[in-house]
């Protein structure tokens, strides 16, 4: 699928504007020699270096002598060398070029080079730089943050590119850019550089963010512990990307491509996040393409698409909510896979909502590979609303929705089809939904044409493991199975069924028992209202199984033309099992 870039808004027009300089420059300085070397009298007013030239170099340390806001034009096509070693100098006469006035540096495919010595601008408290058509590389600090760019003041970037930029050491941060302050980019793009300890191309230290319509493309960061591949925010900052792409982005633990932080605001709007990879090992590592640690991230009109979480128990591999608010809105999550579970999604206790979106195609493995579009751990709350929940894929249970023991999820107005759960064992499946002791709510749903196709798998459609399962006003159609429960099975708990058509569906022969809905242990279960029509079993109870154990109330429910060798509407195993009142008798 190919994805087109996606339109400015309106905050990012006026960017440019206040990007242009045409307000903020007063003074003017045309570089004339690519030689790096120092202004000879800085504050006189002249930017000249000891033989009459205006240097790169020699501009920046006017301008911040002479305290006016000055723009630095730089040749078209020319290439600066930042030759002049000696890292830990602020007055932009050795090393990087300090900015502690008001600078806008232009160019036209200009090149900057720092030549690995240190990184490139360092903008301080109160200052402010803008840059226009340049591109920044070989930026490098060690034992510091913002390998080409560390940022405490007011920084602007346009049609700028930085590359192959590096912070090195446990505590670097910001392979590209280090942000404490206000950092706006627009049009930019940032390939091929990393930190040690977190985000690969930009680590924002609170402060505002704001970047639009860029490209992050294979930054790096880790392994100290290697957060943020792209992006990493560190405290109550706030961050808004729109219209961005990112890309081959890598993290060694968390957050392929964006990092949030607990206290962090994160807005992702039109965005396309595509085949980033989170390496980490643990449970509570992954998310491939975005990682919420504990704050608010809100994505919307995006597409999340080709992620990975593929290492040891990794998990979310489109996106991970460690215990904050998720919000997804009119986005596509399709095609990320994970080890451990959330294909599409993995929610650690937290708020997760997914809205008007579509998780499709998502995978998890084996590590035990449980929601392949979504899964949730712990105590946590999931709203799935309007959304398809289309063609994903379990290796044990939940192929589209797994809900934990101490889980809420409610799916309201959605379509959950053609999912698949691969779990072996008599207490896997759940092709289309998972309840795994929690309570999850279905309302107004389609859940048809699911699949839990391991050796003993049950509840091609949805499979309740002693939890409180309601479906209302629902169509289950077309799930197969291979063991029991075609349509739903119920492993002891509650399962309510209220004016649900439960029709079409079909279980296998191991050993092949309710076609339509089967009861394991000593659970509950209730139909009222609806129908169970043209459900298939291969042993016993083509409609409906009732347990030894079980009780089964059904109550005005339209129920014929299924079929099984037993009992091919209703078989009951020795439990209550009423139908309009009347008891079902015990069939050998």
């Amino acid at each position: 699928m190919q994805y087109q870039p996606l339109r400015l808004g309106a905050f990012a027009a006026g960017l440019v504007l206040t990007a242009s300089g045409s307000a903020l420059a007063q003074v003017t300085y045309n570089v004339n020699t690519t030689q790096d070397t120092v202004d000879a009298n800085p504050g006189d007013g002249v930017a000249a270096d000891a033989n009459g030239n205006t240097s790169l170099r020699a501009a920046i340390m006017e301008a911040n002598a002479s305290g006016v806001a000055t723009n630095v034009q730089l040749a078209s096509g020319a290439t600066y060398l930042l030759g002049l070693a000696g890292s830990g100098e602020d007055a932009a006469a050795t090393g990087d070029l300090d900015i502690t006035g008001m600078v806008k540096v232009s160019g036209d495919m200009t090149v900057i080079d720092g030549l690995g010595q240190d990184r490139i601008f360092d903008v301080f408290v109160g200052a402010r730089l803008s840059l226009s058509g340049l591109t920044l590389t070989g930026g490098a600090v060690q034992a510091a943050n913002g390998g080409a760019i560390r940022n405490v003041g007011d920084t602007d970037m346009v049609w700028t590119r930085i590359e192959n930029s590096s912070a090195l050491g446990t505590a670097a941060s910001g392979g590209a850019v280090f942000n404490s302050g206000t950092l706006r980019a627009l049009f930019s793009t940032f390939e091929g550089n990393s930190a040690e300890r977190a985000g690969g191309a930009i680590e924002a230290a609170g402060g505002t963010t704001d970047v639009d319509d860029s490209v992050f493309l294979t930054n790096t960061c880790g392994p100290n512990p290697g957060n943020g591949g792209a992006f990493h925010l560190t405290g109550p900052g706030i961050v808004d990307f729109k219209g961005s792409r990112f890309e081959g982005n890598v993290a060694a633990s968390e957050g392929g491509g964006l990092w949030n932080s607990a206290a962090g605001l994160m807005r992702v709007e039109q965005c396309q996040v595509l085949n980033n990879t989170a390496n980490g090992m643990a449970a509570d590592n992954g998310g491939g393409g975005l990682f919420n640690d504990g704050g608010f991230l809100d994505v919307q009109g995006s597409v999340v698409l080709g992620n990975a979480a593929p290492m040891g128990s990794g998990s979310g591999g489109g996106m991970f909510n460690n215990a904050g608010t998720l919000n997804v809105l009119r986005t596509i999550v399709e095609g990320n896979r994970s080890n451990r579970a959330g294909g599409g999604i993995e929610a650690l206790v937290g708020n997760t909502s997914v809205r008007f979106s579509a998780l499709v195609g998502n995978d998890t493995g084996a590590a035990p590979g449980n929601g392949g579009g979504l899964h949730l751990t712990g105590a946590g709350n999931v709203l799935v609303e309007r959304s398809r929940v289309l063609g994903n894929t379990a290796s044990a249970e939940g192929g589209g929705l797994w809900n934990s023991s101490t889980g809420f999820m409610l799916v309201l107005d959605s379509g959950v089809s053609d999912n698949t759960a691969s779990g072996a064992a008599s207490d896997q499946g759940g092709g289309g939904l998972f309840n795994d002791g929690g309570l999850m709510r279905v309302e107004r749903t389609n859940v048809n044409n699911n699949l839990a196709d391991g050796m003993a798998g049950s509840g091609g459609g949805a499979f309740n493991n002693g939890g409180t399962l309601s479906l209302i006003s629902c169509n289950m159609i077309g799930n197969d199975c291979r063991r029991a429960g075609g349509g739903v099975e119920a492993l002891a708990g509650t399962t309510t069924l209220v004016d649900v058509k439960l029709e079409g569906n079909s279980t296998g022969a191991a050993p092949g028992n309710g076609g339509g809905l089967h009861l394991t242990g000593a659970g509950y279960v209730t139909l009222l209202n609806g129908s169970v029509r043209e459900n298939s079993a291969a042993n016993e109870g083509g409609g409906l199984w009732n347990s030894g154990t079980g009780t089964m109330y059904v109550t005005s429910v339209a129920i014929g033309a299924n079929t099984s060798p037993k009992g091919p509407d209703l078989f009951n195993v020795g439990g209550t099992f009423l139908v309009d009142g009347v008891p079902v008798p015990v069939l050998p």
